[in-house]
């Protein structure tokens, strides 16, 4: 009886896998064959982005809330940073104290009443990097590690600033992997090369987004015109 229930069930089962088959055009006789039709229309199809203009295509993403915890603003020249840092001082109500990466595009500019050498595990630190490369497909701006460049810059700050050079913002992540693999084959290849696309975040706590799970809580972008 066991064994007529089983065969009627696995009937059953195989019947519904049969209905389920999606049908297939005649010219496509395998799966092979199926991939490669798909592929016709565009192959290594890129998604649209919001603008022509990588720059205004990354700021665009990031304005429309598509890259979490992140905020973004553009200006003219980099001598007015410490200016647009202050600001972001006041916006979240933090004192005027900052770590800042140790390359001469950052500390040679004058800082004023600013502190710019903080303990980046001290709680609401503010964590301000220079980035190599943004991304304007994933809102993502791209950190190599150096002597000037501690990994944990962009990960122990409870706020963190990444100031990208306008001229070195790419429309596709593609684009930044053909240029890892130039740095590759000139044995350049950093220890860690960072992607940070937005802050992190999860929902495993009753379904509610939680941001900085794993690092910094809010991130701001400053994209500086001029470099």
């Amino acid at each position: 009886m066991n064994k007529q229930i089983s065969d009627m069930s696995r009937e059953k089962i195989f019947s519904a896998i049969q209905a389920a088959k999606p049908t297939v055009s005649a010219d496509v006789k395998t799966i092979e064959d199926e991939a490669l039709e798909l592929l016709k229309e565009s192959e290594f199809a890129r998604p649209q982005l919001m603008s022509a203009d990588a720059t205004e295509a990354l700021m665009l993403r990031i304005e429309a809330g598509l890259v979490i915890g992140t905020t973004c603003e553009k200006i003219s020249t980099l001598d007015t940073l410490p200016n647009a840092v202050k600001k972001f001082f006041d916006v979240n109500d933090l004192p005027p104290e900052l770590k800042v990466q140790g390359v001469e595009q950052l500390n040679t500019l004058d800082w004023e009443d600013i502190t710019i050498d903080v303990d980046i595990e001290k709680d609401n630190t503010v964590g301000l990097c220079w980035a190599e490369y943004g991304v304007a497909e994933t809102g993502s701006f791209v950190a190599h590690s150096s002597p000037e460049m501690p990994i944990l810059l962009n990960f122990l700050p409870l706020y963190l600033i990444a100031v990208i050079p306008k001229s070195k913002i790419l429309h596709y992540m593609d684009d930044y992997a053909l240029i890892a693999n130039e740095i590759a084959k000139k044995k350049q290849t950093p220890r860690n090369m960072c992607l940070i696309s937005g802050v992190s975040g999860t929902t495993d706590i009753e379904g509610v987004l939680v941001k900085g799970a794993h690092g910094p809580e809010v991130l701001h972008i400053i994209i500086v015109e001029d470099e």
